[in-house]
């Protein structure tokens, strides 16, 4: 965090012919306001904001260069961001380098933080994301709802939470139409709830960051993934791919939470705060709808290069349901003892999410 000068010009809506004559006459006021002045509104707070995507990627250009844009402007300039030239860390180091400093802000991938972080992965979980914008509101009203309490994010600030648009099942040469076909197939995968799922249904699970992923894919080392539609595109794997199945709801989702370094937060105003969290929470999560948007564009470049694209069978889609039901029984008993309803919670994310879904598209 930096503290850096604004300028301003005191008097600069005095005309210049009383200036003079206004100056001699304030100047006793002027030695009281001048103190005042430079500790409120000469100096803002400039914040060193991290994240490990690369600057084109959607998640720099359409959610946190929107989120500190909205920062800037309705903390009146006071509170401002930078991002450095490379992350300052791997994706799995993103709360010790915010918690030690390096960076005022950071977002991490649940996953990496499942031992801490486990109450906001119930948006990982199978066949619950209509869609990334819906399922990013409907974390942070169930977070708001049920995992408060729970303290998780206890030594940092909390501002955001946020759902990429869930993976689909993707194969570089074979197709993929019942559970049976995954049968050994090395499947680049996240670590968290979606390497389980691929571990169960017989194949191998080969977890990666969505950066990595394009070296997993280009050098051969896995047959399939599961991945954002969007990032298929994003990442350039489509060249590479030639099946693609959509999983209604889902095979899994990713789940990443927006968080400052206490100290720093600590050390803003109360009005600053309040106009950060403003812009913060359910506001952020509806910048997800950009993994949707990215999402459309994918599939219409897959159209373009003739990669063949179905919609998983029912029989396929019974028995995912049935050999992955114990993700879902697993994630309750850890709420539970975590002193969450883990059911209700669950039952209230997924509800939520589809009808937010549903409200969304009566908008388009």
């Amino acid at each position: 965090m930096h503290r850096h000068k604004v300028e301003r010009h005191l008097g600069a809506s005095i005309s210049p012919l009383r200036r003079k004559h206004w100056l001699a006459k304030s100047g006793v006021l002027l030695v009281v306001i001048i103190p005042l002045v430079l500790s409120s509104t000469l100096f803002a707070t400039e914040l060193l904001i991290n994240t490990f995507w690369p600057p084109a990627h959607l998640m720099r250009q359409e959610v946190f260069n929107r989120w500190i844009s909205d920062v800037a402007r309705v903390t009146e300039g006071r509170v401002t961001g930078r991002f450095p030239t490379s992350t300052l860390a791997p994706p799995s180091r993103q709360w010790h380098m915010v918690t030690s400093g390096i960076a005022d802000v950071g977002i991490v991938f649940n996953g990496f933080e499942r031992n801490r972080l486990h109450l906001s992965t119930v948006a990982e979980l199978p066949f619950g994301t209509p869609s990334a914008e819906a399922a990013s509101v409907a974390l942070w009203r169930t977070y708001k709802r049920y995992f408060e309490k729970a303290e998780e994010y206890s030594g940092v600030k909390l501002l955001g939470l946020m759902t990429h648009s869930g993976g689909d099942l993707y194969s570089l040469r074979t197709a993929i139409q019942h559970v049976s076909d995954l049968e050994g197939l090395k499947i680049r995968t996240t670590d968290g709830s979606s390497s389980d799922a691929i571990e169960t249904l017989g194949g191998v699970a080969v977890p990666s960051s969505g950066i990595g992923a394009y070296q997993l894919v280009s050098r051969g080392i896995v047959d399939g993934l599961i991945m954002p539609t969007g990032d298929m595109r994003t990442f350039n794997m489509l060249q590479y791919t030639d099946y693609a199945v959509t999983i209604p709801g889902k095979i899994y989702n990713g789940s990443f939470s927006l968080f400052m370094n206490l100290e720093t937060w600590n050390s803003l105003s109360r009005t600053d705060q309040q106009a950060i969290l403003s812009v913060s929470g359910e506001t952020f999560a509806h910048h997800a709808r950009a993994w949707d948007e990215s999402d459309r564009l994918a599939i219409e470049e897959m159209e373009h290069r003739g990669i063949e694209r179905s919609i998983a069978s029912e029989p396929f889609l019974d028995e995912l349901r049935a050999r992955l039901a114990f993700i879902d029984d697993t994630w309750i008993r850890e709420a539970d003892r975590r002193g969450v309803n883990g059911r209700a919670a669950l039952d209230y994310f997924r509800t939520e999410a589809r009808r937010i879904a549903t409200s969304l598209e009566t908008l388009e």
